[in-house]
C-alpha cells in the first residue's frame, strides 16, 4: 500500500511538468541586411485560443516574431502577420525562404542546381524587418500548433473556423505584448490570401483597423470581377511566358518577350474570350482558328486542346508542352521541368528544426507538423486539407449547382471565395492592398490580376490596390532578383499604407 501511494504521489508531482506549455523563448540577435546591421528581438511561443463561452482553451497557435529594437522618439512600427496556405501548410516558406531575418541558403535562381552544398541558415539580405516587425503564424493543425483535444480539430479545420481562430490570435498577440498602437498588416500566400482577406474583414468588424493586406499568389477575394471567359482567356499569357522561357514558340514570337506577351494578352481579350463565351455556337472553321492560334501562342500541339471546351486546364498545359519527352512543367514554377524531386529534404528539415529549437531556443518535444511526424492513435493518412470543410459556400448556391465554374482555367482548386476583402474595404475605405503574383505560376495569372484591378468597382477600391508581377513562380521569392524587387515594392507599399500621423 505504501509503495502504491508513493508511486501515485510521484506521478502527480511530475504530471504538471509534462502538461505545461513550452515557455515563451526570447532571444536578442543581429542581422546584416540591405547594407545595415539590424538589432532585433526574436520570440517563439504558443498563444492559447479560448472558447469564448466557457473560457476553455481549445487550441494553441505557434508563432515566431521579430521586433526591431526600439529607438526613442520613433512612432510605433507596423507589424505584419504572415502565413502560408494549403490549407494545412505551416509558415516555413514565407518565414525561412521569403521574408524573415534569417533564411535557408538557396541558389539565386531555382532553375539552377544548388549543387551538393549542405543546407544552412544565413542572414536574409531581403528581409522585410527594416520596414516592419514580423510575426510568422502556424494555424492550428500545422507546425507546433494543435487543438487541445482531437475532437476540437473540426472547430479549426474549416474556412470560417480558421479565419476566426487567426483573428483571435491577432487580438491576443496584440494584447499580450501591448501592441494596439502599432499599425497592422496581414500577409498570406496561396490559400493564405483567403485567410488574410477573411481576417481583415473579421478585425474590421470588431473595430480593429487593418492598414494593409498583402496577397501573394492567391488572387484577390473581391467577389466576381472577371467574367469566366476572361479568366479562361487570361491564362494564355502566362502559358506563353512559359513557352517563351523553354523556346517552344515560333521564331517570330521568340524575338521580344514583352511584345509577345502583350500580343497574346490583346488576342486573349479581343478574340479568345468572346469565342470561348459562345463556344457551343462556333462553326468548325471558327473553332479551328481559335485552337490554331491558342496552340501557336502557348507552344503546344493543337491536338492537346480540347475541341469542345476550347481550353486547357493548368495540369493539361503543364503536361502538354513537353509531351513528346514526358516532362511535365512544375505546377508552382513552369520554368522547371520533370517531376518534382525533394532532394536534400531530410537535411533541410534538420536545419529548420535546429533553428527553432537551438537558435530560437524554443524547447519542445512536440513534432513540427509538415516537417516531423509525431505519434497518433488514429490514421495519419488524411491530412488537414483532406478534412477541410469549405463552409464559406452559400448552401443555396451549392444546392442549386451554381458552383460549376469552380477554378475555371486552373483545372483544380477550392470552391469560390467569399468577397471578404471587398467587405473589409467597405468598412475601412483607407485599407490598402498589395496584390502579388509570379509570371511562371501555373495557378495564377498576372494578366487576370491586371484586369481585376482595372475593372473593380467602385473605382476607389482599384486605386487602393498595388499590383505587381515578378519573374518567378508561386514562391517568386525563391528567385533572388524577384525577392529583392519584392522587398523594395513591399517597403514602398507598407510606407504608403500607414495612417497619416495627427499633427497638432
Amino acid at each position: 500500500m505504501t509503495r502504491s501511494i508513493g508511486w501515485i504521489a510521484f506521478f502527480l508531482a511530475i504530471a504538471p511538468a509534462q502538461a505545461e506549455e513550452p515557455q515563451l523563448a526570447t532571444t536578442h540577435r543581429q542581422v546584416h541586411a540591405t547594407g545595415k546591421l539590424l538589432s532585433y528581438t526574436a520570440r517563439a511561443g504558443l498563444i492559447p485560443i479560448l472558447n469564448n463561452d466557457a473560457g476553455e482553451v481549445h487550441g494553441h497557435v505557434f508563432f515566431v516574431s521579430y521586433t526591431l529594437d526600439h529607438v526613442a522618439g520613433q512612432p510605433p512600427r507596423p507589424i505584419t502577420f504572415f502565413w502560408n496556405g494549403g490549407p494545412g501548410a505551416n509558415s516555413t516558406l514565407v518565414h525561412l525562404s521569403g521574408f524573415g531575418p534569417r533564411r535557408l541558403k538557396s541558389p539565386d535562381d531555382p532553375t539552377k542546381s544548388a549543387g551538393l552544398e549542405p543546407p544552412v541558415i544565413e542572414d536574409n539580405d531581403a528581409t522585410w524587418l527594416d520596414t516592419t516587425d514580423l510575426v510568422f503564424v502556424d494555424p492550428i493543425g500545422t507546425g507546433f500548433s494543435r487543438p487541445t483535444k482531437a475532437e476540437y480539430g473540426a472547430e479549426f479545420y474549416s474556412t470560417l473556423g480558421d479565419i476566426a481562430s487567426i483573428a483571435e490570435f491577432i487580438r491576443l498577440y496584440r494584447t499580450r505584448f501591448d501592441l494596439f498602437d502599432h499599425p497592422i498588416l496581414l500577409a498570406g500566400e496561396s490559400y493564405g490570401t483567403w485567410r488574410a482577406s477573411g481576417v481583415a474583414e473579421a478585425l474590421e468588424k470588431r473595430g480593429q483597423r487593418v492598414s494593409g493586406v498583402i496577397l501573394i499568389s492567391g488572387g484577390i477575394q473581391m467577389g466576381p470581377v472577371s467574367p469566366d471567359p476572361v479568366r479562361v482567356a487570361l491564362f494564355a499569357p502566362s502559358r506563353a511566358a512559359a513557352a517563351f522561357y523553354h523556346h517552344k514558340l515560333p521564331p517570330d514570337l521568340m524575338k521580344d518577350e514583352t511584345a509577345t506577351l502583350k500580343e497574346v494578352e490583346s488576342w486573349a481579350l479581343a478574340e479568345y474570350a468572346p469565342a470561348w463565351e459562345r463556344r457551343d455556337k462556333l462553326t468548325d472553321a471558327e473553332r479551328d482558328t481559335i485552337i490554331s492560334q491558342l496552340a501557336r501562342y502557348t507552344g503546344v500541339d493543337p491536338s492537346t486542346i480540347d475541341r469542345k471546351s476550347l481550353m486547357m486546364t493548368s495540369p493539361q498545359f503543364t503536361a502538354a508542352l513537353f509531351r513528346d519527352r514526358k516532362l511535365p512543367l512544375g505546377r508552382y514554377d513552369m520554368r522547371l521541368k520533370g517531376p518534382a524531386v525533394a532532394s536534400g529534404l531530410e537535411e533541410r528539415n534538420k536545419v529548420i528544426m535546429r533553428y527553432f529549437r537551438n537558435e530560437l531556443e524554443f524547447k519542445t518535444d512536440l513534432a513540427y507538423q509538415g516537417i516531423e511526424e509525431g505519434f497518433s492513435s488514429v490514421s495519419q493518412s488524411r491530412g488537414i486539407g483532406a478534412r477541410w470543410a469549405w463552409d464559406q459556400i452559400n448552401p443555396e448556391d451549392a444546392a442549386a449547382g451554381r458552383l460549376a465554374a469552380t477554378a475555371v482555367g486552373s483545372g483544380d482548386g477550392p470552391p469560390p471565395a467569399q468577397p471578404w476583402l471587398r467587405r473589409a474595404m467597405t468598412l475601412n475605405p483607407s485599407l490598402k492592398v498589395f496584390l502579388v503574383a509570379g509570371l511562371y505560376d501555373s495557378l495564377n495569372s498576372c494578366s487576370d490580376n491586371r484586369y481585376l484591378v482595372a475593372h473593380i468597382q467602385p473605382a476607389e477600391f482599384g486605386r487602393n490596390i498595388t499590383n505587381r508581377c515578378y519573374s518567378g513562380g508561386h514562391m517568386m521569392y525563391d528567385t533572388k532578383e524577384a525577392r529583392v524587387q519584392l522587398k523594395r515594392d513591399a517597403a514602398e507599399f507598407i510606407k504608403k499604407s500607414q495612417p497619416t500621423p495627427n499633427i497638432p
